[in-house]
């Protein structure tokens, strides 16, 4: 019988060679194709690596003697670096960026689930070479970060191992690309948009900045892991551009180092927050250190010890306990100054005693101090809270009681006598 009468169609069997050259070709196009993703994806690593170059920190550098300078020390195996929080950065602008929170010495020491953390006011003067007395927030605002680093490391002479400057777009920036993002601290778990992040910056609180971008930081770090980042490549480089754009620093920062940092940075680690000790001038609304208060401060970071063992109280009842003030009666009212007095001692204040003023039509109450007297002019800005409407003064002269020397001098005005008061003028007794 014919082939085809059969109800079989005869065909050629397909050779096996051929299934294998078709299978060469899928797997050749399959390892062209994983080429250019691996090429794709190391380009996007080392363009990442070109943007996150070291920032040109002169304080920072082997060569330069400031970083070694006499009293300028840290424990060799903490890590100190200076974190300056800027707006956000415009390289066409050819000035550095101002600061839009208070620089913090953060100081990580091994062996303390706490890093420390301390606030330094921007209004803070520091002497700057070549420049004098600035502002911290005027020597970021002129000279840039590198000089700011120079005047921290001379003003609490606590050396620095690294610089960080981090724009208010750097999280938010991050939170976008690399969000919906849940973060969780302190007041519970959220899912903050960029706006919610922005919003948090502004806080007028900086220890509460602190903690909320550290929240932020640690959830943002979790988050991240480098197969995720392979596989969404145009992910990963719209992140590599908002560290590129918004985060400077001296060390040598490339992807892998950012990689390499997201563990620690995503533990769950309190931070030991404290701030200089301040009293603010109610005249001019100027904030004035406690000297004696914020170089204790500065030797627990040189000494690589917490900041939890200080208590800010105890700041102001020291200054209160050795700087003498003087109360003189001016309004002539018979036991003015005694009154004046009692109401100073049990607000913790050392009173040495008190007199009667040349005059006894002195009309304000004004407390004078020495020019130049760095524990005396605070505890004189204090004494306002308690003789409010006090007109403050620093003068150039010796102060004196009975021929005493005394730090505060306080002369009563007329401005402290109560109405039922006003008739009965005499020496203070």
């Amino acid at each position: 019988m014919p082939a085809s009468e059969s109800g079989f169609a005869l065909r050629p069997r397909r050779s096996p060679a051929r299934f294998l050259r078709a299978g060469l070709r899928v797997l050749v196009v399959l390892v062209v194709l994983a080429l250019l993703w691996g090429a794709a994806l190391g380009a996007l690593w080392l363009y990442g690596a070109s943007r996150l170059e070291p920032a040109p920190f002169a304080a920072l550098r082997d060569d330069v003697l400031l970083l070694g300078a006499a009293g300028a020390r840290a424990p060799d195996d903490a890590t100190t670096l200076l974190l300056v929080p800027v707006e956000a950065i415009d390289p066409t602008v050819p000035r550095p960026p101002a600061l839009a929170a208070p620089p913090v010495l953060l100081q990580v020491v091994p062996g303390r689930d706490e890093p420390s953390a301390l606030i330094l006011e921007p209004s803070v003067e520091v002497v700057v070479d070549g420049r004098g007395a600035m502002t911290l927030e005027a020597v970021q605002r002129e000279l840039g970060a590198d000089r700011l680093a120079r005047a921290v490391i001379d003003y609490t002479e606590v050396r620095l191992d690294h610089v960080v400057v981090v724009s208010t777009e750097l999280l938010p920036g991050l939170v976008r690309e690399l969000g919906p993002l849940e973060v969780c601290g302190g007041d519970g778990c959220s899912v903050p948009t960029p706006d919610d992040v922005r919003a948090w910056q502004r806080d007028p609180d900086p220890a509460e900045v602190l903690r909320r971008g550290a929240d932020v930081l640690r959830a943002l770090a979790g988050s991240i892991d480098a197969r995720d980042l392979a596989t969404a490549p145009l992910t990963a480089r719209r992140a590599l551009d908002v560290l590129a754009g918004q985060l400077v620093t001296d060390a040598d920062l490339g992807p892998g180092g950012v990689l390499a940092l997201l563990p620690a940075l995503s533990e769950a680690r309190r931070l030991d927050v404290d701030t200089l000790p301040l009293v603010r001038n109610p005249t001019t609304g100027e904030l004035v250190v406690l000297a004696e208060s914020a170089l204790l401060r500065f030797s627990r970071l040189q000494e690589g010890l917490p900041l939890a063992g200080i208590d800010p109280s105890e700041d102001l009842e020291r200054l209160r306990s050795v700087v003498d003030v003087a109360v003189l009666n001016g309004a002539g009212v018979v036991g003015l100054a005694a009154l004046a007095e009692a109401d100073l001692t049990a607000a913790g204040f050392e009173v040495a005693g008190t007199g009667n003023d040349v005059r006894f039509d002195r009309q304000e109450t004004v407390i004078s101090y020495r020019a130049g007297d760095a524990e005396a002019e605070p505890v004189a800005f204090l004494l306002v809270e308690q003789l409010p409407g006090a007109r403050v003064e620093a003068v150039d002269r010796e102060l004196e009681l009975d021929g005493r020397p005394v730090s505060i001098v306080v002369v009563l005005g007329q401005d402290r006598i109560a109405p039922e008061d006003a008739g009965g003028a005499g020496e203070d007794g």
